[in-house]
């Protein structure tokens, strides 16, 4: 385990506060919305479960934020994990929040064996 830096702190301090601006945002629209300029509870389960999936694959790629070509790698793969699911959200007129965990599974494991053969090992 790696030790309780000052720096780490702020880094989990800042992921923290983001997280409750998050919910904070989602608890606030499903009490005084819907608003015609907010997006649907489906759109914010895509951002959610977008978020989750590459906060925790990034972080587990640490030793590699250095190297510009995995952000540009990252970036790509963020494209296309939120081109499809557009694709999928715009076609369906209802998706439950839950329906998001089994593809999101599907795409964590995906990930985990793309990114090596990529050349970005653990």
């Amino acid at each position: 385990m790696m030790p309780l830096t000052r720096k780490r702190m702020v880094e989990y301090g800042i992921a923290i506060l983001i997280g409750v601006a998050v919910v904070g945002a989602i608890v606030l629209y499903a009490e005084i919305g819907p608003f015609a300029w907010m997006p649907s509870i489906r759109w914010w389960g895509l951002a959610a479960s977008t978020g989750v999936l590459f906060w925790t694959t990034v972080t587990q790629y640490r030793r590699h934020w250095r190297q510009r070509s995995f952000w540009l790698t990252m970036t790509w793969l963020t494209a296309l994990h939120l081109a499809a699911w557009s694709v999928v959200l715009a076609k369906v007129s209802v998706w439950g929040l839950l329906w998001f965990l089994p593809p999101l599974l599907v795409e964590a494991a995906l990930l985990v064996l793309v990114l090596p053969k990529l050349g970005y090992d653990h």
